[in-house]
């Protein structure tokens, strides 16, 4: 069985519909998921089953016909997670050669390394 913090991108999607409204319907689901590009209904359907296969999402029978759906993990967790698989897979576990590389290639702009520096500072 695959860890439930093994998302793929179409299902992140979908946890981060369910991250912002909590428990959903499918139509809630596909209502938000359509403001940025429209989804097709059985595809997102087995998306969400695959969620609740992983143990990611909880299911619960709703009023009327459809159900209700819920994450199982916080955003907050997940995210915690999925740094450390890419640093490890990307960086070697590396935080330091992270933040060099968007450095050496101006990703990160001046003041916003500033912000990471006194982050830092303030922490002592």
């Amino acid at each position: 069985m695959q860890s439930k913090y093994d998302i793929t991108d179409s299902e992140l999607e979908i946890m981060q519909v369910l991250w912002k409204k909590g428990e959903s319907t499918l139509g809630d689901i596909l209502e938000e998921l359509d403001k940025v590009k429209k989804r097709n209904k059985n595809t997102v359907k087995t998306l969400l089953y695959r969620l609740v296969d992983k143990g990611s999402v909880v299911s619960k029978k709703g009023t009327g016909f459809g159900f209700v759906y819920k994450a199982t993990i916080t955003e907050k967790k997940y995210l915690k997670v999925a740094n450390k698989s890419f640093l490890g897979k990307l960086y070697q576990g590396s935080a330091e050669k992270l933040l060099l590389n968007f450095v050496e290639d101006k990703t990160i702009s001046k003041e916003e390394l500033q912000k990471l520096v006194n982050m830092l500072e303030s922490e002592d």
